[in-house]
């Protein structure tokens, strides 16, 4: 620790800092200030005080709230993994004392990691069931920022391709766990439901229903359609909910594309049918990403097993 740590020690104190903390987080003092029982005086001195030592503003006031500074969004983003680190301290030393494995919180990937997760928790709860999960979804962008920060443990979904050349890929450390396939999808009474191979030409006919654009799915849809020199269908939906994909399907016509580990518990149940399109379609590896920079815990080392045995044990039940 050097001359200028001691001094920023002295004269700022780590509760101002997570009251700062906790203003960004939620824009607003009152906001902020209920949050911690204080009172919004005492809120709006702890601010006054680190901008007097700072030597700058670091929160612009509005009628909406507060939004911070360029300074102000400095000190934000090197204080975020401080904080995180702090509540992943105060987690173990309540798991110390309390003989529990703590808390782990899980970035999902929409849709891409619905299979796998659901798996690794029931044998979670076989493993240590009074380890604290809790499952935030997202995009990558998203959550990848939240996993550097410490906000988060762990992110589960697709691996994107040539992911050593991806600008996370020195942050973050990428582990496969099973290669996933998706395929095309209709009602059990779809025109195309039985018999096949179908070709491309025909099914494009058909409505379809697609993800949104900027999701990895839509772009292996729009990759898919253009490499057999198809456009994208013009009759066509965007969702993203499960459940109106489902009614959808299985009420009219429409065609669409999907991961195959999120649609086969519908197609077992015989709710809806695989379209044999003539070809495998490779949707690419499932796996989860940790920050390089930190050591898992023993409860996250608890999780990635449960993945690797879901993921080993699904492997088993397709080639039988």
């Amino acid at each position: 620790m050097n001359r200028s740590d001691v001094s920023l020690s002295r004269k700022v104190k780590f509760y101002q800092l997570a009251v700062f903390g906790q203003i960004v987080e939620t824009g607003s003092l009152v906001k902020a200030a209920a949050s911690l029982n204080l009172s919004q005086s005492s809120v709006t001195k702890i601010v006054q005080e680190l901008e007097y030592y700072f030597k700058a503003p670091l929160l612009i006031r509005s009628r909406r709230g507060v939004s911070v500074t360029e300074l102000g969004g400095l000190v934000s983003r090197r204080l975020r993994p401080v904080l995180a680190g702090v509540r992943r301290l105060h987690d173990d030393i309540d798991a110390y004392h309390g003989g529990t494995l703590g808390r782990i919180t899980v970035g999902s990937l929409n849709s891409e990691s619905a299979s796998i997760i659901p798996c690794a928790l029931d044998l979670l709860r076989e493993r240590a069931p009074k380890l604290v999960v809790s499952v935030r979804r997202g995009q990558m962008a998203q959550l990848s920022s939240q996993l550097k920060a410490g906000e988060l443990d762990i992110i589960v979904g697709r691996i994107p391709e040539n992911w050593q050349w991806h600008p996370d890929a020195t942050e973050l450390l990428a582990a496969p766990l099973y290669r996933e396939m998706f395929c095309v999808v209709a009602g059990v009474n779809h025109p195309l439901a039985r018999g096949g191979p179908h070709t491309w030409p025909q099914m494009h006919e058909f409505p379809w229903l697609l993800p949104p654009p900027d999701t990895p799915l839509r772009q292996l849809a729009e990759s898919l359609f253009s490499r057999v020199g198809m456009p994208l269908p013009t009759s066509m939906m965007e969702s993203t909910s499960l459940l109106a994909n489902i009614g959808l399907l299985q009420n009219n016509s429409t065609l669409a594309l999907t991961v195959k580990g999120i649609i086969d518990p519908f197609i077992r149940a015989g709710m809806l049918r695989i379209i044999d399109a003539g070809e495998v379609l490779d949707y690419g590896e499932i796996g989860y990403f940790l920050a390089a920079n930190r050591e898992p815990a023993r409860g996250l080392t608890v999780f990635m097993q449960c993945l690797k045995d879901s993921a080993s044990r699904g492997y088993l039940n397709m080639k039988n």
